[in-house]
């Protein structure tokens, strides 16, 4: 089973489109600084833009391929947070970033206004524990 189908009870699908091609998920492979997240690749391969609602409170939208080299760019995530790729937003101005800091390697929240590795805050240590075990869900919905 896939990690979407394995998704906590806190959260929901609401939204999702295409998967992200071959082409694009190397395209994004070539891009990152960093070595995409295998659990990542294995998402997009089944979706791109997924809208997760998290409890009713919030929103994570996860980013296909292509939209990941798109973001990346315009916000310059290298360039202020070297080592990571932004994967997602909250579509409020905050980011999901894979991320390796003093707390070591996972998906850590910032927001696009302040990338700031001191900003930046750990979620969970990957997104299958975040989105499958609920690791930091509190966390993400207390910022």
């Amino acid at each position: 089973m896939n990690i979407l189908d394995n998704i906590s009870s806190m959260y929901t699908i609401d939204a999702k489109k295409f998967p992200s091609k071959e082409e694009e998920i190397k395209a994004l492979q070539d891009f990152s600084t960093i070595d995409v997240p295998t659990e990542f690749i294995e998402i997009i391969q089944l979706a791109s833009d997924i809208e997760i609602n998290v409890s009713d409170q919030m929103y994570i939208r996860i980013w296909g391929a292509s939209g990941c080299i798109e973001m990346n760019k315009a916000y310059e995530v290298q360039k202020y947070l070297p080592n990571s790729i932004g994967i997602a937003d909250d579509e409020g101005g905050g980011a999901l970033i894979y991320l390796q800091d003093k707390d070591g390697f996972g998906v850590y929240y910032t927001r696009f206004a302040d990338l700031d590795i001191e900003e930046a805050v750990k979620i969970a240590p990957s997104l299958t524990e975040l989105l499958v075990n609920n690791v930091g869900v509190n966390t993400l919905l207390d910022i």
